[in-house]
């Protein structure tokens, strides 16, 4: 197996695949996009300044950087890319014996790979195993590798934590800081810029109409899930768009709309047809 010390420049450019951030969005109020396209090439050697916040945007430290290879890189990217499948196609056993594969964390070791290791544990424990004290322990854990309440560039995967916080507080009848953490995850997406939204942000929205309409609060439960289905369909992605439709027709029904709720009620099952094909 290859094991040659890569530059800094060719380390940058993998984890930023890596991480599905384009050249624009990593380089912004760091440096020029040109300038990162020559600092990836090994055209440039940035100073320590720029090498520091590139390095934060990307969630790794300059020593990590510094210690990886480019073998090591594609396997971990393969080996995340497995485990994300599993999780958007919510198929949690499969993700759960992957995740309990023998020495699985050493090969985990950048603190937004472990982030996505406890995340998707904890999720199995929640869905898979119906064990929402250690889920909360897991999504606690993911959740601090990377997160502080001052962080300016909050990621997808730390929004969808929280919110799954919320959730899971919900399950453990603690409605005030489910509340606190649903209505948070949201706000933090509608700052987030599109371009860094996730394919399963539908999620957020999910979590916190399912929280409202539990709370009988169904006009603005409903509010919530329509938002949620616009953003799947603007991104054009069936995760939890399911159970949106779903979701939205239940509120229906309880409203007293039947014949809407009806028609939220095919679509749902519609979705769940074509995610089966």
């Amino acid at each position: 197996m290859e094991n040659q010390q890569r530059s800094f420049g060719e380390v940058i450019k993998n984890i930023r695949k890596q991480r599905k951030m384009t050249q624009k969005m990593l380089s912004q109020n760091i440096c020029s996009q040109s300038v990162l396209s020559r600092i990836e090439n090994d055209g440039e050697l940035p100073n320590v300044l720029v090498m520091a916040q590139l390095c934060q945007r990307l969630g790794v430290t300059i020593d990590q950087v510094m210690q990886m290879h480019s073998t090591e890189i594609q396997q971990v990217h393969a080996l995340i890319e497995q485990m994300t499948f599993f999780f958007f196609h919510k198929n949690y056993q499969l993700l759960d014996e992957l995740l309990h594969r023998p020495n699985l964390l050493n090969h985990l070791y950048l603190d937004t790979d472990l982030q996505l290791y406890h995340y998707y544990l904890g999720s199995c424990y929640f869905f898979l195993h119906h064990d929402s004290e250690s889920a909360l322990k897991e999504l606690k854990r993911g959740l601090s590798y990377t997160f502080q309440l001052d962080k300016s560039n909050v990621s997808a995967t730390e929004i969808q934590l929280i919110s799954c916080i919320g959730s899971v507080y919900e399950d453990l009848r603690r409605m005030d800081l489910a509340r606190q953490q649903l209505k948070y995850s949201l706000q933090l997406f509608q700052k987030m810029p599109p371009e860094r939204m996730s394919n399963m942000a539908a999620k957020i929205f999910y979590n916190y109409a399912h929280f409202l309409y539990s709370q009988k609060e169904a006009e603005e439960a409903l509010a919530i899930a329509k938002q949620g289905i616009m953003v799947a369909r603007k991104q054009k992605s069936y995760y939890y768009l399911d159970d949106l439709f779903l979701l939205t027709g239940r509120i229906y029904e309880y409203l007293g709309e039947s014949s809407v709720a009806k028609q939220y009620f095919k679509a749902s099952a519609d979705v769940q047809y074509i995610r089966t094909i």
